[in-house]
Protein backbone atom coordinates (compact mmCIF):
# COMPACT_ATOMS: atom_id res chain seq x y z
CA UNK A 1 0.00 0.00 0.00
CA UNK A 2 1.25 3.47 -0.90
CA UNK A 3 0.39 6.75 0.84
CA UNK A 4 1.08 10.24 -0.51
CA UNK A 5 0.40 13.52 1.32
CA UNK A 6 0.15 17.16 0.22
CA UNK A 7 -0.40 19.94 2.76
CA UNK A 8 -1.00 23.65 2.43
CA UNK A 9 -1.18 25.66 5.63
CA UNK A 10 0.28 28.45 7.66
CA UNK A 11 2.00 29.31 10.92
CA UNK A 12 1.07 32.61 12.50
CA UNK A 13 3.85 34.63 14.13
CA UNK A 14 3.58 37.47 16.63
CA UNK A 15 5.34 39.85 14.25
CA UNK A 16 5.63 40.47 10.50
CA UNK A 17 7.48 37.61 8.80
CA UNK A 18 9.61 40.09 6.83
CA UNK A 19 11.59 40.75 10.04
CA UNK A 20 12.82 37.17 10.26
CA UNK A 21 12.98 35.85 6.68
CA UNK A 22 16.62 34.86 7.16
CA UNK A 23 15.78 32.81 10.24
CA UNK A 24 12.78 31.28 8.45
CA UNK A 25 15.04 30.12 5.62
CA UNK A 26 17.42 28.54 8.12
CA UNK A 27 14.50 26.78 9.84
CA UNK A 28 13.23 25.38 6.51
CA UNK A 29 16.69 24.06 5.65
CA UNK A 30 17.12 22.45 9.08
CA UNK A 31 13.63 20.92 8.98
CA UNK A 32 14.10 19.37 5.54
CA UNK A 33 17.42 17.90 6.62
CA UNK A 34 15.72 16.47 9.72
CA UNK A 35 12.97 14.93 7.58
CA UNK A 36 15.55 13.28 5.30
CA UNK A 37 17.35 11.78 8.28
CA UNK A 38 14.05 10.48 9.62
CA UNK A 39 13.50 8.55 6.40
CA UNK A 40 17.08 7.46 5.78
CA UNK A 41 16.05 3.96 4.71
CA UNK A 42 13.19 5.25 2.53
CA UNK A 43 14.30 8.59 1.10
CA UNK A 44 11.37 8.73 -1.31
CA UNK A 45 8.96 8.72 1.66
CA UNK A 46 10.48 11.75 3.41
CA UNK A 47 8.59 14.99 3.95
CA UNK A 48 9.83 18.15 2.25
CA UNK A 49 8.83 21.79 2.64
CA UNK A 50 8.64 22.60 -1.07
CA UNK A 51 7.48 26.22 -0.82
CA UNK A 52 7.23 28.89 1.85
CA UNK A 53 6.43 32.61 1.97
CA UNK A 54 3.50 34.89 2.67
CA UNK A 55 2.86 38.33 4.04
CA UNK A 56 2.00 39.95 7.31
CA UNK A 57 2.22 37.56 10.23
CA UNK A 58 1.28 34.40 8.33
CA UNK A 59 4.03 32.15 7.05
CA UNK A 60 2.50 29.92 4.39
CA UNK A 61 4.02 26.52 3.59
CA UNK A 62 3.45 23.71 1.14
CA UNK A 63 4.65 20.26 2.25
CA UNK A 64 4.77 16.96 0.35
CA UNK A 65 5.49 13.54 1.86
CA UNK A 66 5.12 9.80 1.73
CA UNK A 67 4.36 7.73 4.80
CA UNK A 68 7.64 8.55 6.64
CA UNK A 69 7.26 11.79 8.66
CA UNK A 70 3.85 12.55 7.20
CA UNK A 71 3.18 16.09 6.00
CA UNK A 72 0.98 17.08 8.96
CA UNK A 73 3.55 15.79 11.45
CA UNK A 74 6.25 17.63 9.51
CA UNK A 75 4.28 20.87 9.95
CA UNK A 76 4.35 20.51 13.74
CA UNK A 77 8.04 19.65 13.74
CA UNK A 78 8.76 22.67 11.59
CA UNK A 79 6.82 24.85 14.03
CA UNK A 80 9.13 23.79 16.87
CA UNK A 81 12.29 24.36 14.81
CA UNK A 82 10.98 27.75 13.68
CA UNK A 83 10.25 28.81 17.25
CA UNK A 84 13.87 28.12 18.17
CA UNK A 85 15.12 30.24 15.27
CA UNK A 86 12.90 33.32 15.61
CA UNK A 87 12.71 33.32 19.42
CA UNK A 88 15.99 35.22 19.89
CA UNK A 89 14.53 37.98 17.68
CA UNK A 90 11.63 38.24 20.15
CA UNK A 91 9.20 36.83 17.63
CA UNK A 92 6.81 34.15 18.87
CA UNK A 93 5.05 31.32 17.08
CA UNK A 94 1.29 31.15 17.58
CA UNK A 95 -1.41 29.27 15.65
CA UNK A 96 -0.77 26.43 13.24
CA UNK A 97 -3.46 25.67 10.66
CA UNK A 98 -3.44 22.99 7.96
CA UNK A 99 -5.82 24.63 5.49
CA UNK A 100 -5.83 21.68 3.09
CA UNK A 101 -4.38 18.21 3.57
CA UNK A 102 -4.74 15.80 0.65
CA UNK A 103 -4.06 12.08 1.04
CA UNK A 104 -3.85 9.54 -1.77
CA UNK A 105 -4.29 5.89 -0.73
CA UNK A 106 -3.18 3.38 -3.35
CA UNK A 107 -3.62 -0.36 -3.03
CA UNK A 108 -5.85 -1.91 -0.37
CA UNK A 109 -8.66 0.37 0.73
CA UNK A 110 -12.37 0.08 1.47
CA UNK A 111 -13.53 1.96 -1.65
CA UNK A 112 -15.19 5.34 -2.11
CA UNK A 113 -18.71 4.50 -0.86
CA UNK A 114 -17.53 2.90 2.36
CA UNK A 115 -14.90 5.60 2.92
CA UNK A 116 -17.58 8.29 2.57
CA UNK A 117 -19.62 6.55 5.29
CA UNK A 118 -16.65 6.22 7.61
CA UNK A 119 -15.35 9.77 7.14
CA UNK A 120 -18.63 11.66 6.87
CA UNK A 121 -18.13 15.19 8.20
CA UNK A 122 -14.37 14.64 8.51
CA UNK A 123 -13.00 14.48 4.96
CA UNK A 124 -14.08 14.78 1.34
CA UNK A 125 -13.69 11.48 -0.50
CA UNK A 126 -13.25 10.60 -4.16
CA UNK A 127 -11.72 7.74 -6.14
CA UNK A 128 -9.89 7.68 -9.43
CA UNK A 129 -8.03 4.83 -11.15
CA UNK A 130 -8.33 2.71 -8.02
CA UNK A 131 -6.75 5.41 -5.86
CA UNK A 132 -8.66 6.83 -2.88
CA UNK A 133 -8.36 10.62 -2.51
CA UNK A 134 -9.11 12.24 0.87
CA UNK A 135 -9.24 15.99 1.52
CA UNK A 136 -9.17 17.46 5.04
CA UNK A 137 -9.75 21.18 5.56
CA UNK A 138 -8.82 23.70 8.25
CA UNK A 139 -7.26 21.38 10.80
CA UNK A 140 -5.90 22.96 13.95
CA UNK A 141 -2.76 22.12 15.89
CA UNK A 142 -4.99 20.10 18.26
CA UNK A 143 -6.59 18.15 15.39
CA UNK A 144 -3.17 17.13 14.11
CA UNK A 145 -1.91 16.16 17.57
CA UNK A 146 -5.08 14.12 18.14
CA UNK A 147 -4.17 12.05 15.05
CA UNK A 148 -7.37 12.84 13.13
CA UNK A 149 -5.69 12.27 9.74
CA UNK A 150 -3.87 9.10 10.78
CA UNK A 151 -6.97 7.57 12.31
CA UNK A 152 -8.97 8.40 9.19
CA UNK A 153 -6.36 6.76 6.96
CA UNK A 154 -6.33 3.71 9.21
CA UNK A 155 -10.12 3.42 8.95
CA UNK A 156 -10.11 3.28 5.15
CA UNK A 157 -7.13 0.97 4.71
CA UNK A 158 -7.56 -2.75 4.10
CA UNK A 159 -4.59 -4.96 4.74
CA UNK A 160 -4.02 -8.54 3.74
CA UNK A 161 -2.60 -11.04 6.20
CA UNK A 162 -0.50 -9.21 8.77
CA UNK A 163 2.32 -11.10 10.42
CA UNK A 164 3.07 -10.09 13.96
CA UNK A 165 6.60 -11.48 13.70
CA UNK A 166 8.74 -12.57 10.81
CA UNK A 167 10.28 -15.55 12.57
CA UNK A 168 9.01 -18.48 14.60
CA UNK A 169 5.95 -20.64 14.00
CA UNK A 170 3.18 -18.51 12.55
CA UNK A 171 -0.43 -19.50 13.17
CA UNK A 172 -3.86 -17.83 13.30
CA UNK A 173 -5.54 -16.73 16.50
CA UNK A 174 -7.53 -19.61 17.97
CA UNK A 175 -4.67 -22.06 17.52
CA UNK A 176 -4.64 -24.69 20.30
CA UNK A 177 -1.44 -24.41 22.37
CA UNK A 178 -2.12 -27.04 25.08
CA UNK A 179 -4.91 -29.48 25.73
CA UNK A 180 -5.93 -31.73 28.61
CA UNK A 181 -7.12 -35.30 28.33
CA UNK A 182 -10.55 -36.11 26.97
CA UNK A 183 -13.15 -36.80 29.68
CA UNK A 184 -16.74 -38.11 29.74
CA UNK A 185 -19.66 -35.75 30.28
CA UNK A 186 -22.82 -36.22 32.32
CA UNK A 187 -24.89 -33.68 30.40
CA UNK A 188 -25.21 -33.21 26.67
CA UNK A 189 -28.13 -30.76 26.94
CA UNK A 190 -28.02 -26.97 27.00
CA UNK A 191 -27.11 -26.19 30.61
CA UNK A 192 -29.45 -23.26 31.22
CA UNK A 193 -32.55 -25.13 30.02
CA UNK A 194 -31.81 -28.02 32.41
CA UNK A 195 -31.03 -25.66 35.30
CA UNK A 196 -34.28 -23.82 34.64
CA UNK A 197 -36.25 -27.08 34.55
CA UNK A 198 -34.79 -28.04 37.93
CA UNK A 199 -35.56 -24.64 39.45
CA UNK A 200 -31.92 -23.62 39.92
CA UNK A 201 -32.33 -20.48 37.85
CA UNK A 202 -35.20 -18.43 36.46
CA UNK A 203 -35.38 -16.01 33.56
CA UNK A 204 -35.54 -12.31 34.31
CA UNK A 205 -37.65 -10.28 31.86
CA UNK A 206 -34.59 -8.48 30.46
CA UNK A 207 -32.63 -9.94 27.55
CA UNK A 208 -29.77 -12.16 28.71
CA UNK A 209 -30.55 -11.92 32.43
CA UNK A 210 -31.18 -14.63 35.02
CA UNK A 211 -32.13 -14.95 38.67
CA UNK A 212 -29.85 -17.53 40.30
CA UNK A 213 -31.50 -19.56 43.03
CA UNK A 214 -29.80 -21.07 46.10
CA UNK A 215 -28.19 -24.18 44.52
CA UNK A 216 -26.69 -22.33 41.55
CA UNK A 217 -25.53 -19.50 43.80
CA UNK A 218 -23.85 -22.00 46.11
CA UNK A 219 -21.97 -23.51 43.16
CA UNK A 220 -20.89 -20.08 41.90
CA UNK A 221 -19.71 -19.10 45.37
CA UNK A 222 -17.70 -22.33 45.71
CA UNK A 223 -16.03 -21.90 42.32
CA UNK A 224 -15.12 -18.27 43.05
CA UNK A 225 -13.63 -19.19 46.43
CA UNK A 226 -11.55 -21.97 44.86
CA UNK A 227 -10.13 -19.57 42.26
CA UNK A 228 -9.28 -17.08 45.02
CA UNK A 229 -7.65 -19.73 47.23
CA UNK A 230 -5.87 -21.76 44.53
CA UNK A 231 -4.93 -19.03 42.03
CA UNK A 232 -5.19 -15.44 43.33
CA UNK A 233 -3.83 -15.64 46.89
CA UNK A 234 -0.87 -17.99 46.20
CA UNK A 235 0.36 -15.42 43.66
CA UNK A 236 0.01 -12.49 46.04
CA UNK A 237 -3.15 -10.89 44.65
CA UNK A 238 -5.11 -8.77 47.12
CA UNK A 239 -8.83 -8.05 47.03
CA UNK A 240 -10.08 -4.66 45.82
CA UNK A 241 -13.56 -3.35 45.05
CA UNK A 242 -14.05 -1.61 41.71
CA UNK A 243 -16.94 0.70 40.74
CA UNK A 244 -19.33 -0.48 38.02
CA UNK A 245 -20.47 2.90 36.67
CA UNK A 246 -17.71 4.20 34.44
CA UNK A 247 -17.69 8.00 33.92
CA UNK A 248 -17.25 9.15 30.33
CA UNK A 249 -13.87 10.69 31.17
CA UNK A 250 -12.57 7.20 32.00
CA UNK A 251 -14.35 5.58 29.05
CA UNK A 252 -12.57 7.98 26.71
CA UNK A 253 -9.20 6.58 27.79
CA UNK A 254 -10.09 3.05 26.63
CA UNK A 255 -9.85 4.26 22.99
CA UNK A 256 -10.13 0.87 21.26
CA UNK A 257 -13.48 0.12 22.90
CA UNK A 258 -14.79 3.51 21.83
CA UNK A 259 -13.55 2.96 18.27
CA UNK A 260 -14.60 -0.66 17.81
CA UNK A 261 -17.19 -1.74 20.39
CA UNK A 262 -19.44 1.18 21.47
CA UNK A 263 -22.52 -0.77 20.33
CA UNK A 264 -21.58 -3.55 22.77
CA UNK A 265 -22.05 -1.39 25.86
CA UNK A 266 -24.89 0.00 27.96
CA UNK A 267 -25.11 3.73 28.72
CA UNK A 268 -26.60 5.46 31.77
CA UNK A 269 -28.54 8.75 31.71
CA UNK A 270 -28.90 10.49 35.07
CA UNK A 271 -32.17 12.27 35.96
CA UNK A 272 -32.12 15.95 36.93
CA UNK A 273 -32.03 16.73 40.65
CA UNK A 274 -35.15 18.91 40.39
CA UNK A 275 -37.78 17.08 42.53
CA UNK A 276 -40.53 18.21 40.13
CA UNK A 277 -38.77 17.32 36.88
CA UNK A 278 -40.58 13.98 36.58
CA UNK A 279 -44.00 15.08 37.81
CA UNK A 280 -45.63 14.29 34.44
CA UNK A 281 -44.10 10.83 34.41
CA UNK A 282 -45.27 10.14 37.98
CA UNK A 283 -48.78 11.46 37.28
CA UNK A 284 -49.23 9.25 34.19
CA UNK A 285 -48.30 6.18 36.19
CA UNK A 286 -50.46 7.16 39.18
CA UNK A 287 -53.54 7.74 37.02
CA UNK A 288 -53.14 5.21 34.22
CA UNK A 289 -50.50 2.75 35.45
CA UNK A 290 -48.45 3.48 32.32
CA UNK A 291 -44.69 3.99 32.22
CA UNK A 292 -44.33 6.84 29.73
CA UNK A 293 -40.71 6.46 28.65
CA UNK A 294 -41.19 9.33 26.20
CA UNK A 295 -41.71 11.63 29.17
CA UNK A 296 -38.59 10.25 30.80
CA UNK A 297 -36.57 10.80 27.64
CA UNK A 298 -37.47 14.48 27.63
CA UNK A 299 -36.00 15.02 31.08
CA UNK A 300 -33.01 12.69 31.29
CA UNK A 301 -29.54 14.08 30.84
CA UNK A 302 -27.25 12.91 28.06
CA UNK A 303 -25.41 9.63 28.79
CA UNK A 304 -22.89 10.36 31.50
CA UNK A 305 -21.76 6.84 32.37
CA UNK A 306 -21.07 3.46 30.81
CA UNK A 307 -22.05 0.29 32.64
CA UNK A 308 -18.83 -1.62 33.27
CA UNK A 309 -18.11 -4.24 30.62
CA UNK A 310 -14.45 -5.09 31.17
CA UNK A 311 -14.09 -4.53 34.94
CA UNK A 312 -10.41 -3.53 35.11
CA UNK A 313 -10.43 0.22 34.14
CA UNK A 314 -10.85 1.43 37.77
CA UNK A 315 -7.46 -0.15 38.51
CA UNK A 316 -5.78 1.91 35.77
CA UNK A 317 -7.67 5.03 36.86
CA UNK A 318 -6.37 4.52 40.39
CA UNK A 319 -2.83 5.04 39.06
CA UNK A 320 -3.77 7.66 36.44
CA UNK A 321 -1.47 10.67 36.69
CA UNK A 322 0.54 8.97 39.46
CA UNK A 323 4.26 8.17 39.59
CA UNK A 324 5.27 4.68 40.72
CA UNK A 325 8.64 3.09 41.39
CA UNK A 326 9.59 -0.17 39.75
CA UNK A 327 10.93 -1.30 43.12
CA UNK A 328 7.38 -1.06 44.56
CA UNK A 329 5.88 -3.23 41.84
CA UNK A 330 4.15 -5.47 41.02
CA UNK A 331 0.75 -4.40 42.33
CA UNK A 332 -1.72 -7.29 41.99
CA UNK A 333 -5.47 -6.92 42.59
CA UNK A 334 -8.56 -9.05 42.19
CA UNK A 335 -12.17 -7.85 42.22
CA UNK A 336 -15.30 -9.88 42.83
CA UNK A 337 -17.45 -7.92 45.29
CA UNK A 338 -18.11 -5.11 42.81
CA UNK A 339 -20.89 -7.24 41.33
CA UNK A 340 -22.19 -7.80 37.81
CA UNK A 341 -20.68 -6.69 34.54
CA UNK A 342 -22.66 -5.92 31.40
CA UNK A 343 -22.32 -6.27 27.63
CA UNK A 344 -24.85 -5.73 24.91
CA UNK A 345 -24.08 -9.06 23.25
CA UNK A 346 -24.29 -9.20 19.48
CA UNK A 347 -25.48 -12.28 17.65
CA UNK A 348 -27.97 -13.34 20.30
CA UNK A 349 -27.68 -14.60 23.86
CA UNK A 350 -27.15 -18.24 24.82
CA UNK A 351 -28.32 -19.65 28.14
CA UNK A 352 -25.97 -18.63 30.94
CA UNK A 353 -22.82 -18.68 28.77
CA UNK A 354 -23.61 -15.65 26.61
CA UNK A 355 -25.59 -13.06 28.53
CA UNK A 356 -26.00 -9.31 28.82
CA UNK A 357 -25.44 -9.43 32.57
CA UNK A 358 -22.83 -11.79 33.96
CA UNK A 359 -20.69 -12.46 37.01
CA UNK A 360 -16.95 -12.43 36.66
CA UNK A 361 -13.81 -12.29 38.77
CA UNK A 362 -11.14 -9.94 37.45
CA UNK A 363 -7.42 -10.10 38.24
CA UNK A 364 -5.33 -7.12 37.18
CA UNK A 365 -1.70 -6.12 37.70
CA UNK A 366 0.90 -3.41 37.13
CA UNK A 367 4.47 -4.66 36.78
CA UNK A 368 7.72 -4.63 34.85
CA UNK A 369 7.41 -6.16 31.35
CA UNK A 370 9.11 -9.39 32.44
CA UNK A 371 7.00 -9.71 35.58
CA UNK A 372 3.77 -8.93 33.70
CA UNK A 373 4.32 -11.84 31.32
CA UNK A 374 5.40 -14.13 34.15
CA UNK A 375 2.34 -13.26 36.28
CA UNK A 376 -0.01 -13.88 33.35
CA UNK A 377 1.59 -17.26 32.68
CA UNK A 378 1.51 -18.32 36.34
CA UNK A 379 -2.16 -17.37 36.65
CA UNK A 380 -2.91 -19.46 33.57
CA UNK A 381 -0.93 -22.43 34.89
CA UNK A 382 -2.68 -22.41 38.27
CA UNK A 383 -6.08 -21.98 36.60
CA UNK A 384 -5.49 -25.05 34.45
CA UNK A 385 -4.20 -26.98 37.46
CA UNK A 386 -7.42 -26.17 39.35
CA UNK A 387 -9.55 -27.23 36.39
CA UNK A 388 -7.62 -30.43 35.74
CA UNK A 389 -6.65 -31.73 39.18
CA UNK A 390 -9.41 -30.52 41.47
CA UNK A 391 -12.45 -29.90 39.29
CA UNK A 392 -11.70 -32.82 36.96
CA UNK A 393 -12.70 -30.84 33.85
CA UNK A 394 -11.60 -31.09 30.23
CA UNK A 395 -9.72 -27.99 29.06
CA UNK A 396 -7.51 -26.47 26.43
CA UNK A 397 -5.47 -23.27 26.00
CA UNK A 398 -5.71 -21.35 22.71
CA UNK A 399 -3.91 -18.30 21.36
CA UNK A 400 -6.36 -15.48 21.96
CA UNK A 401 -6.44 -12.21 20.04
CA UNK A 402 -5.16 -9.02 21.69
CA UNK A 403 -7.86 -7.09 23.53
CA UNK A 404 -7.62 -4.21 21.04
CA UNK A 405 -8.48 -6.31 17.96
CA UNK A 406 -11.99 -6.93 16.71
CA UNK A 407 -12.75 -10.50 15.56
CA UNK A 408 -12.61 -9.26 11.96
CA UNK A 409 -9.15 -7.76 12.43
CA UNK A 410 -7.90 -10.80 14.31
CA UNK A 411 -8.98 -13.07 11.45
CA UNK A 412 -6.55 -11.24 9.13
CA UNK A 413 -3.51 -11.77 11.33
CA UNK A 414 -0.97 -14.46 12.04
CA UNK A 415 1.13 -14.59 15.19
CA UNK A 416 4.22 -16.41 16.38
CA UNK A 417 3.11 -19.23 18.68
CA UNK A 418 6.56 -20.83 19.06
CA UNK A 419 6.96 -19.08 22.44
CA UNK A 420 4.02 -18.64 24.80
CA UNK A 421 5.50 -15.33 26.00
CA UNK A 422 4.83 -13.82 22.57
CA UNK A 423 1.12 -14.68 22.57
CA UNK A 424 -0.85 -11.60 23.73
CA UNK A 425 -3.81 -13.47 25.23
CA UNK A 426 -4.14 -17.02 26.54
CA UNK A 427 -7.74 -18.22 26.44
CA UNK A 428 -8.69 -21.16 28.65
CA UNK A 429 -11.60 -23.05 27.11
CA UNK A 430 -13.82 -25.99 28.07
CA UNK A 431 -15.89 -28.31 25.90
CA UNK A 432 -19.71 -28.27 25.88
CA UNK A 433 -21.14 -31.46 24.32
CA UNK A 434 -24.42 -29.87 23.20
CA UNK A 435 -22.48 -27.67 20.76
CA UNK A 436 -21.34 -30.63 18.69
CA UNK A 437 -18.29 -32.90 18.24
CA UNK A 438 -15.05 -31.84 19.95
CA UNK A 439 -13.14 -31.28 16.74
CA UNK A 440 -15.86 -29.10 15.18
CA UNK A 441 -17.70 -27.40 18.02
CA UNK A 442 -16.99 -23.92 19.36
CA UNK A 443 -15.43 -24.46 22.78
CA UNK A 444 -16.39 -22.13 25.64
CA UNK A 445 -13.84 -19.54 26.77
CA UNK A 446 -14.04 -19.35 30.57
CA UNK A 447 -10.84 -17.42 31.31
CA UNK A 448 -8.84 -14.91 29.27
CA UNK A 449 -5.34 -13.93 30.44
CA UNK A 450 -3.86 -10.90 28.68
CA UNK A 451 -0.72 -8.78 28.71
CA UNK A 452 -1.50 -5.25 27.49
CA UNK A 453 2.13 -4.09 27.26
CA UNK A 454 2.12 -0.29 27.81
CA UNK A 455 -1.28 0.39 26.20
CA UNK A 456 -3.10 1.38 29.41
CA UNK A 457 0.04 2.85 30.97
CA UNK A 458 0.13 5.41 28.16
CA UNK A 459 -3.62 6.01 27.93
CA UNK A 460 -3.96 6.60 31.65
CA UNK A 461 -0.65 8.48 31.91
CA UNK A 462 0.93 6.24 34.52
CA UNK A 463 4.59 7.19 35.04
CA UNK A 464 7.59 5.34 36.44
CA UNK A 465 9.89 7.47 38.61
CA UNK A 466 12.98 6.90 36.44
CA UNK A 467 11.21 6.49 33.12
CA UNK A 468 11.56 2.71 33.15
CA UNK A 469 9.06 0.63 31.18
CA UNK A 470 6.02 -0.74 33.00
CA UNK A 471 3.15 -2.86 31.67
CA UNK A 472 -0.30 -3.96 32.78
CA UNK A 473 -2.18 -7.21 32.39
CA UNK A 474 -5.50 -8.71 33.39
CA UNK A 475 -7.21 -12.06 33.74
CA UNK A 476 -10.98 -12.38 33.55
CA UNK A 477 -12.65 -15.51 34.96
CA UNK A 478 -16.24 -15.80 33.68
CA UNK A 479 -17.78 -17.49 36.71
CA UNK A 480 -21.17 -18.26 35.16
CA UNK A 481 -19.28 -19.89 32.30
CA UNK A 482 -17.19 -21.87 34.76
CA UNK A 483 -20.45 -23.12 36.28
CA UNK A 484 -21.83 -24.10 32.87
CA UNK A 485 -18.69 -26.08 32.02
CA UNK A 486 -18.70 -27.72 35.45
CA UNK A 487 -22.35 -28.82 35.18
CA UNK A 488 -21.89 -30.17 31.66
CA UNK A 489 -19.02 -32.33 32.93
CA UNK A 490 -20.47 -33.46 36.28
CA UNK A 491 -24.22 -33.00 36.04
CA UNK A 492 -26.63 -31.65 38.67
CA UNK A 493 -26.27 -34.41 41.26
CA UNK A 494 -24.33 -33.04 44.22
CA UNK A 495 -22.96 -36.46 45.15
CA UNK A 496 -21.24 -36.73 41.74
CA UNK A 497 -19.33 -33.47 42.15
CA UNK A 498 -15.58 -33.36 42.93
CA UNK A 499 -14.67 -33.33 46.61
CA UNK A 500 -13.22 -29.75 46.76
CA UNK A 501 -16.56 -28.32 45.57
CA UNK A 502 -18.64 -30.49 47.91
CA UNK A 503 -16.45 -29.51 50.87
CA UNK A 504 -16.81 -25.83 50.04
CA UNK A 505 -20.61 -26.05 49.89
CA UNK A 506 -21.18 -28.55 52.69
CA UNK A 507 -24.90 -29.01 52.09
CA UNK A 508 -26.33 -27.98 48.74
CA UNK A 509 -29.43 -25.77 49.22
CA UNK A 510 -32.60 -26.98 47.54
CA UNK A 511 -34.51 -25.04 44.91
CA UNK A 512 -37.37 -22.91 46.16
CA UNK A 513 -40.73 -24.63 45.58
CA UNK A 514 -43.90 -22.92 44.46
CA UNK A 515 -47.40 -24.30 43.95
CA UNK A 516 -47.34 -23.50 40.25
Amino acid sequence: MELRFRLEGYIELTSDISRVMGEIGEAVKEANESFRKGARNEPGEAAVIAEYGGEGRRLKVRIFSGRAVRAHDALLRFKNILAGKVGPRRVGVRDVVAEVVEVWVSGGHVGRERAEELLKGVAEVSEENGQLHLIFRNLSDKDIKNRVIDRAVKLVRVEEKVEERAEGRLAPFGTVLKQGEEKPFKLDKEIASEAERLGWIKRYPGRGQWIFGPPMTALLRALSELIIERVAKPLGFEEWMFPRLMPMEVFKKLTTYVEHLPEGLFYVCAPPRDPHALDDFKREYTLKRELRVDLLREKLENPGYVMEAVQCPPFYQYFSGEIVRLEDLPVKAYDLLGGWTWRNEAGGVEGIVRTNEFWRMEMVFLASPQDAVEIRNKVTDLTVELLDKELDMEWRIVAGAPFFLSPEEASKRMIDVSDINRVPTLDVEVYLPYRGPRDKAEWLEITAATVHKDFYVKNFRIKEAKGREIWTGCVGHGLTRWAAGFLARHGFSFDDWPKPVREKIGRLPQPVKTVT
